[in-house]
């Protein structure tokens, strides 16, 4: 026993001398871990219960991080995954080629260390401090996240640091911090601005395919087509997507990220109050390597609101410019994005009227592609009708379902795609 504590206490001292990897070294966990090891254990008061609250935040994160195998083990890996540091940032943005071979051996040396502390499970650890703890060395969870690069990587990772070699576990990492990035970034795919904390992640529970938005097939070929040529080539337009409501406009969006997120591309979500931001936000997505849609929904300013100002001159002819691995995708209801009024267009008082009429133009204009999306006809609607109920495997006569669908569309929301779904829900909810 006296050997194996030795054993780890040498290993874990090791980490004191990462280089790339020093932010592991401030982690809650691992910290608490080196502290049992290297405590007196003869006279360690309450140790069991340091020990145990250890393991109580491991299980949390095996469940958030859908973690397959021993939770400590896992929980290490998972820190390396994440790390912000030269060489995961210089890796997601230029690829291991393009390195300096001196940021490549530094990884090299942190990584012969962490490969030494991956060997001991967190049932090795209990040994030392005479607890007995097997139940969690071949944990497995329930919760798989969607949309999660860093979840759909974590078994290869896993399986090099088991059984690969300094070089290849240095191969597999790079090319892993290329495809998903790091940070934040590789553990979501969408996201979203918040004006205090800046960005933060958002779970997808349902994600969209292009499959499930029936019908607008020149307007998605039209979307797809731009959002390959930005990830293949840097290459694209921003786009607006204009027309009525419920006609699927933001979810074709939505949609372009479950197909094109294990390629790199990234939703970022800012409202319209939030404009102001994205000279902050735009900075820290420069920096990046992976492919961004600064996403803003009805998108829409009153005649008295001046925040678009920030939005032109990022979008084209400011100083700073808009960065070549983002693109703005909005939608809107109006086809002027800024509100007119009629008394603008006799406003006697303003000798460039004309001028002030362009101003409030000009945003759209900044949108290289406008798609419209328009109001299906009756005979659209009801197409996309009688597609849902079939997907949804309702089973009703045809001049049924038409008779209820022509109703619902006149005592709610009119037709579109949305009133489409909101009719087959209801009657798959009652069983009608």
């Amino acid at each position: 026993m006296e050997e194996s504590r030795k054993t780890i206490q040498s290993c874990f001292s090791e980490l004191e001398r990462l280089i790339l990897y020093r932010n592991l070294l401030q982690d809650n966990i691992l910290r608490n871990i080196k502290n049992l090891i290297f405590s007196d254990y003869e006279n360690c008061r309450g140790k069991s219960s340091v020990f145990f609250q250890i393991c109580h935040e491991l299980f949390r994160e095996a469940e958030e991080n859908d973690f397959q195998g021993d939770i400590l083990q896992n929980y290490i890996i998972k820190l390396l995954a994440v790390d912000e540091n030269p060489f995961s940032l210089g890796s997601e943005k230029y690829g291991l080629s393009h390195l300096n071979p001196a940021l490549s051996r530094a990884a090299i040396h942190d990584l012969k260390i962490l490969k030494d502390v991956l060997q001991f499970s967190l049932a090795d650890i209990a040994l030392l401090i005479g607890e007995k703890f097997d139940f969690a060395g071949d944990y497995s969870s329930n919760n798989k996240k969607v949309h999660c690069p860093l979840a759909e990587n974590f078994p290869a990772l896993r399986q090099v640091f088991v059984a690969g070699n300094e070089e290849e576990i240095l191969e597999t990492l790079a090319a892993y911090y290329n495809a998903a990035g790091c940070g934040i970034f590789c553990q979501y795919s969408s996201f979203r601005w918040d004006s205090r904390a800046g960005i933060m992640g958002v779970n997808i529970n349902q994600p969209i395919d292009f499959s499930d938005l029936i019908g607008y097939e020149r307007q998605k070929e039209k979307l797809i087509e731009n959002t390959e040529a930005f990830l293949n080539t840097g290459k694209a337009n921003n786009v607006l997507l204009y027309g009525d409501s419920g006609t699927g406009k933001s979810s074709s969006i939505k949609a372009l990220l479950n197909k094109f997120y294990n390629r790199g591309l990234r939703l970022v979500e800012i409202t319209t109050d939030q404009i102001r931001y994205l000279p902050l936000l735009l900075d820290r997505l420069a920096k990046r390597g992976l492919h961004f849609i600064v996403f803003m929904d009805d998108l829409s300013f009153e005649d008295f609101e001046t925040d678009y100002k920030y939005l032109k001159a990022v979008m084209e002819g400011g100083i700073e410019g808009k960065p070549a691995n983002v693109l703005f995708y909005a939608t809107t209801n109006r086809k002027n994005i800024i509100k007119e009024k009629w008394e603008d267009r006799r406003d006697l008082s303003d000798v460039n009227q004309y001028d002030s009429q362009q101003e409030k133009l000009s945003l759209s204009e900044r949108f290289g592609i406008t798609i419209t999306f328009l109001s299906p006809d009756q005979e659209e609607y009801l197409e996309i009708v009688k597609s849902l109920a079939a997907r949804n495997n309702l089973f009703i006569p045809e001049e049924v379902l038409v008779e209820k669908a022509l109703k619902w569309e006149k005592w709610h929301h009119g037709r579109s795609g949305r009133t489409a779904k909101q009719f087959i829900d209801y009657l798959s909810g009652t069983g009608v």
